[in-house]
């Protein structure tokens, strides 16, 4: 599989709040761009969003992964447990990365797959602040015998179009490396491979089974999902996972049909409406966000196209454009498709990977 890379124009609001203007002034995240003001929402809460829609479009494939709180004092950081989750049990942690640190080692770390950048909006913010108040709860609470007034505060507010790209590493995609001390041991009555992270710290693997002396499939439910390799280096193991060719493409063709389709994003009490108006997508050699620095909107229409289709890590045959009435894309390529279904095709991803 080739990497992949695509970009997004969606009409939404600033909902990703910032810290406080003083009192109960409620701001949103901003950044100077060549002079002019824009609202933008980050990158983890993009991440958010993303993983919210997956855990509710595939709640059997997406499930949250296990956190844990580590260190002591001031030092405590709360992160993901990977003692009881991996990239082969948890989607999470192979599409969106993770760090688990050892103390006086080497951390182990995983570099998301899965690249976000910032949607940025492409309108001016203006400045625009909203006046707010409880005023049903007051009512009712007056009408119960209280004496109660509003407690009003005021919110900065950016309606706009926003611009937002994602990138798929398909080489990291699907596979995991870890490096510990201790050679892992392996329970042949029990199918079971333990693996000693740091001192007294294992992580348990269940349904392993033995192909080989450093091989060994991983099963669940009675079906495999992965293999883990190990191999001697120096004074050290070298731990591979390697997620199921099928499961992997399964991953990802939900990732891309979530972007597609539009994601689930709720915050300050609003849902935002992060569906795209327009995307552009295709097969990349370097996994870098290579439409996004092309794409603008001017006067309701979408400029920069030929730029992004000229752009030499384009690998695949065919490009996919998404467009709609209200953003107009005018472009005569034969090297784009309109069909999702025949986009996703040539990546590999058809129908049938999905249901299995």
């Amino acid at each position: 599989m080739k990497n992949i890379a695509a970009t997004i124009i969606f009409d939404g609001a600033a909902l990703n709040r910032d810290e406080k203007i003083g009192g109960n002034i409620q701001s949103i995240k901003k950044l100077n761009v060549e002079g002019s003001l824009k609202s933008f929402i980050s990158r983890p809460a993009i991440r958010h969003y993303l993983f919210n829609t997956l855990v509710k479009a595939h709640p059997e494939d997406w499930k949250p992964s296990k956190v844990v709180e580590r260190g002591s004092g001031e030092k405590k950081v709360l992160q993901f447990d990977i003692t009881q989750d991996d990239i082969l049990s948890s989607a999470e942690l192979d599409a969106f990365g993770y760090m688990f640190t050892i103390e006086k080692e080497m951390s182990i770390t995983r570099k998301a797959p899965v690249g976000i950048t910032k949607a940025i909006s492409i309108g001016n913010y203006n400045q625009d602040m909203v006046f707010y108040a409880n005023h049903d709860l007051v009512q009712r609470a007056n009408q119960d015998g209280l004496n109660i007034t509003p407690n009003p505060f005021q919110r900065e507010e950016h309606q706009s179009l926003y611009k937002l790209s994602f990138t798929i590493d398909t080489e990291i995609f699907g596979k995991d490396v870890w490096v510990v001390r201790n050679k892992p041991k392996y329970d042949s009555k029990n199918k079971e491979l333990s693996i000693e992270i740091e001192n007294k710290n294992l992580k348990k693997i269940k349904n392993a089974i033995n192909n080989s002396n450093d091989t060994y499939e991983i099963e669940e439910n009675n079906k495999k999902i992965g293999t883990i390799k190990i191999k001697s280096i120096n004074n050290a193991y070298k731990i591979t996972f390697e997620l199921d060719d099928a499961i992997k493409k399964k991953r990802i063709k939900q990732i891309l049909d979530a972007i597609h389709n539009g994601l689930v994003s709720h915050s300050s009490g609003e849902d935002n409406t992060i569906v795209p108006l327009f995307m552009i997508a295709g097969e990349v050699t370097v996994p870098s966000p290579v439409f996004h620095s092309y794409l603008d909107v001017v006067g309701g229409k979408i400029i920069g196209l030929n730029d992004c289709l000229n752009n030499s890590w384009l690998s695949g045959d065919i490009s996919f454009i998404h467009k709609t009435d209200r953003l107009k894309a005018d472009i005569d390529n034969d090297r784009i498709t309109y069909d999702w279904s025949e986009f996703i095709g040539q990546l590999g991803l058809g129908e049938k990977i999905c249901q299995s």
